[in-house]
């Protein structure tokens, strides 16, 4: 067994407990690095879209910035799959692409140190993290293979989601807390900059990390060719001649379509529906992370059966609360029905992500893992009417109905076995 691998592939009858992954000194180290990237990437999630709606006003300006990482994503998430098939070390992408983040979060620091920030600057941004996190993102998830082995993965998976949600839980409301503290609101922005660079500090911190994950460089084969555009063409063949693949890439891409409504929404949700300031709404997001973290940590601990029919469960109880969430008006009620839907959608993420990394062939592990980055990319793109949607009809309707889509969606499924029954 290589020094690299520290057992990965090693029996685990010892470590099936929640935290078996960390066994693995390689894990640790990427988990410390995803806690910074998560932790990032949660601020941003408050900030960006608070900055939006208080510098536009509209639902509309927040579909745009939702719609631009998604244009830029169709591109970049398949370029992506290919590099990080190709690649000898995926780490190598993972470091890029936290000092681009780091550079494009300082940029927007320094706007609003100058008092020039622009709707228009937060759009150009937002085409850039895209274009940055798309192209990382399929060689992250492929990473994780990498780094733990395919017996551990469901675990380390559930743990990596367990640390993104426990920087949810805690991230946005401290960033609001600060934003609020600071003055910010009723158009004064300018606290925002100590959380850009707060979050510049973050992506570097997770870049630094990365460099003390040791495994062997990729080995070659057959399946990468000489030309990208072939390998590219190579992996979208495979997705469509693997039956199991194709059913698990398009069942998750309708569950994200109708469980992403109420996130892109949820800054001018939370001031016009619910009347919360920026401090309500980082505390908002930040709670709904404790039903997200029991989600992640449940699944940890859940094993390697009977994942499809618990993805469904989860996606289920999502669509419920989010219907409940829909109508309600009530502060504290919104609260605890958010932290129902993150526990389901903390469910989905993981599982689906697993259930893919299960069946796909490791020769095209980089390449799949874009297109299931390629459909995130595609449903930010046509959410963009939804946006204009709650524009003319309200913020409730627009959760609202898509809550219904989404339990619809699970009612079907639950009704096919060839999706229903896989472990």
């Amino acid at each position: 067994m290589s020094e690299f691998s520290e057992g990965a592939s090693a029996p685990i009858s010892k470590w099936r407990g929640t935290f078996a992954a960390f066994e693995l000194v390689n894990y640790r180290w990427f988990f410390a690095a995803l806690c910074g990237n998560f932790a990032a990437m949660n601020i941003q999630m408050f900030i960006r879209g608070w900055l939006v709606f208080e510098i536009t006003g509209s639902y509309e300006k927040l579909g745009w910035m939702t719609a631009a990482g998604g244009v830029v994503g169709l591109f970049a998430a398949p370029i992506g799959g290919v590099v990080a098939d190709r690649v000898k070390q995926k780490k190598v992408v993972l470091q890029i692409s936290g000092f681009a983040n780091a550079l494009i979060t300082l940029g927007i620091a320094w706007l609003i140190f100058e008092d020039q920030l622009q709707f228009e600057h937060l759009l150009i941004s937002s085409i850039l993290q895209g274009l940055v996190m798309n192209a990382m993102m399929p060689a992250r998830q492929a990473f994780t293979k990498d780094v733990v082995g395919l017996d551990r993965l469901t675990n380390a998976i559930a743990l990596s989601t367990s640390g993104m949600n426990t920087a949810r839980l805690l991230l946005p409301g401290l960033a609001g807390g600060m934003v609020a503290a600071l003055g910010g609101g009723d158009g004064n922005i300018d606290p925002a900059k100590w959380v850009y660079l707060t979050m510049a500090g973050l992506y570097l911190w997770a870049a630094v990390l990365i460099v003390f994950i040791r495994v062997e460089d990729r080995a070659f084969d057959d399946e990468v060719s000489g030309s990208m555009l072939e390998d590219l063409s190579s992996g979208f063949r495979y997705v469509l001649r693997t039956p199991i693949i194709a059913m698990l890439l398009g069942c998750n891409f309708l569950m994200v379509f109708f469980s992403l409504t109420y996130f892109m929404l949820l800054p001018g949700f939370a001031k016009d529906v619910l009347k919360a300031g920026p401090d309500d709404l980082g505390l908002l997001i930040s709670l709904s992370g404790i039903g997200s973290l029991l989600g992640s940590l449940y699944v940890a601990s859940f094993g390697n059966r009977r994942r499809a029919r618990m993805l469904l469960i989860g996606a289920l109880l999502m669509g419920i609360s989010l219907l409940g969430f829909a109508w309600s008006t009530h502060y504290w009620l919104s609260v605890a029905l958010l932290t129902v839907v993150g526990f389901g959608q903390a469910s989905r993420m993981s599982l689906s992500n697993v259930l893919i990394q299960s069946y796909v062939d490791d020769a095209f592990r980089g390449r799949v893992m874009s297109i299931y980055m390629l459909e995130m990319a595609l449903l930010s793109v046509s959410i963009y009417p939804i946006s204009l949607f709650a524009d003319t009809f309200g913020p409730q309707w627009a959760v609202g109905l898509s809550a219904a889509g989404l339990i619809v969606l699970i009612s079907v499924l639950f009704r096919i076995p060839q999706y229903r029954d896989l472990d």
